[in-house]
Order: C-alpha cells, then structure tokens, then sequence
C-alpha cells in the first residue's frame, strides 16, 4: 500500500498548470481606486498567500495586512480592500472575519472554492475544489494579485512571470534537490532561517513540515533571530538542524550575519543551506517555496506516515463542532 494514498507528488507536480490556470482567474476583475489599505484574512494554508503578497508588494504605498482572527482591525472601513480566503469557504475564523468588514462597509473579493463564504459574497472568484487548502497555493494567491494588478495597485511584469514560470516548469531538479535535503534532515528538527523578506517562504516550509512530514519544525528570522534565538543554541544538540535560505539579493549586513552564525551553529546543530533561484522577487518567492513543498512532501515518505491526511486537525475541528 503507497504511503501516498492521495498522490500528492502528482498534485505538486501540477503546480506550474495551477499557477498557469490561477494567473487568468482574475480576469477582467478590478476594484475601486480609492483604497487605503489592503486586508487579507485566512487561516492555515489559505492565508500564507496574504504573507507573500505583503512581501512582494512591500515597496507599494498602501499597507497590506494579514489577519488570522476572527476580526477586522479597527482601521477597516469603506476604503478598505478585504480579500477574505478560505478554500474550503467554511473556515470559521474567515467567515466571522467576512462578516465583520461586510458590517464596515469594506470593499470585499473573496476567494474560496464555495461553501458558506462563496454563498454570502457578491464578488468572488471562485477556484477549483478537491484540493487541500496548502497544495493550492497558486489558486490562493495569484487571483489576489492579478485583481491589485488589474487595479492598478500593483505592476506585475511580464518578465517577472516568466522567469517565475521557467524556474518551477521542470520539478525533476527541485525534486532531486529536495529529496537529497529530506535526507539530511529526517530524524531532526529542523528551524529554518532566512532574510525578512523571505519570511513568508520560512513560514511556509515550517507549516509543511507540521502539516505533510508531521513533525515539529520552526522558523525565525535574520537578523531577528540574533537577538534573542541564538541564544538557544546553548541548549540545542544534534537532533536539531537548521536550514538557512539564502539569496544574493539578500543585503550584505543580512548575509555576514548568516555567515558568522552558521559558523556558531555549527558548533553544536547540523546547518544546511539553500540557495534561493530568482532575480525577481516574484521567482524567489515563488520559487522556494514550491521547493519547500517537495522537501516535506519526500520527509513524510522517509517518516512513513502519509502526507495528504491531516487527522489531528480534523479531531480539532470535530470538537469545536461537539463543543
């Protein structure tokens, strides 16, 4: 019996079509022009979009905000521009999230695959069912961005999708890569680094991690993590290792830092680094975190446990229900 009862591989396989296929989702979908600030509000696999987006548009100026609650900020009015995501479109926290910017007059895209959240929306973009919520991530994000491109809001560039496009067309690379890197860290747990721009990538191998290998796994940043987190090293042995995502277009304080403390984590932890591709944003971001998808989705067959089935997660939620 496969270990893989959902064919998972097959499913990250596809991401390049789903990115394809996500990327024309929006079309033709705008929003008013007077908006203040940016709202996406998710939960789990559904939210890491929002953490992204906040990234590649950090140079914009209207603030992006993620909210993983149940309500809105107070600042959220009729300039706002919500994007309430939730794959399953019956995510508690998201629809009470929903609700509240709808009571503030907010202007609202959903993006969900149905349920109550699609049944309650005016606008919506409505993407493809069957999945689960973190192996459609090009589903969750690129509708956001096309709808802020088509706004005006954002200037995505054609070469910037290109090179994104090429870098994840072919996965027998990244598989191999990611495979060799499972390797190294079974039987570990694994912290993964990076710059701050590159912490929603972090936050998104982390959360793989729990949710494909099962396995504990955390994640910081430089240089964050240098005030404070490095400090734990004191307590740490070889069981644990750390996995630093480095890029060139990182800024030079950024990778000394990461140079000088891989030095002293190798003192006592296993410490791997990871070369991010891309000379866009867009590619970086895009790119390791489809390569982050692969490690844990080859950690979850060297720990034997099945990567799709989420059961600790679903007794969660049969519980709220009970309760």
């Amino acid at each position: 019996m496969s270990l893989d009862s959902h064919n998972m591989l097959e499913t990250l396989r596809q991401f390049p079509v789903q990115c394809r296929k996500a990327l024309d989702l929006p079309r033709g979908m705008a929003a008013k022009k007077n908006v203040s600030s940016i709202v996406i509000a998710g939960m789990g696999g559904s939210a890491i979009g929002g953490d992204l987006l906040k990234s590649y548009l950090s140079d914009i100026n209207i603030p992006i905000f993620v909210v993983r609650d149940y309500k809105m900020p107070s600042f959220v009015d009729k300039y706002s521009l919500v994007f309430p995501v939730s794959y399953s479109g019956n995510t508690e926290e998201t629809l009470s999230a929903f609700r509240d910017a709808k009571s503030k007059g907010a202007q609202i895209f959903s993006v969900t695959s149905g349920g109550k959240l699609g049944a309650e929306s005016e606008k919506w973009i409505k993407i493809p069912s069957g999945m689960q919520p973190r192996a459609a991530l090009g589903y969750l994000f690129f509708p956001i961005l096309g709808i802020l491109h088509n706004t005006g809001i954002a200037n995505v560039k054609n070469n910037e999708l290109n090179e994104m496009l090429a870098l994840i067309k072919s996965s027998k690379e990244i598989e191999e890569g990611a495979d060799a890197l499972a390797k190294k860290l079974k039987d570990k747990i694994p912290i993964i680094y990076s710059s701050n721009e590159m912490a929603p990538v972090a936050m998104r191998w982390k959360t793989q991690f729990n949710e494909n290998a099962k396995m504990p796994c955390f994640f910081n940043t430089f240089s964050e993590m240098n005030h404070n987190e490095i400090e734990g090293l004191r307590g740490m042995d070889r069981k644990f290792a750390a996995v630093i995502l480095k890029s060139q277009h990182d800024s030079e304080r950024v990778r000394k830092r990461m140079n000088i403390t891989r030095d002293l984590m190798q003192e006592r932890i296993d410490v791997e680094e990871v070369k991010v591709k891309g000379d866009s944003l867009l590619a970086r971001l895009v790119y390791s975190a489809y390569l982050g998808d692969f490690v844990s989705y080859f950690l979850a067959i060297r720990n034997r446990v099945d990567p799709t089935p989420v059961e600790v997660i679903e007794a969660l939620k049969k519980k709220l229900v009970e309760n």
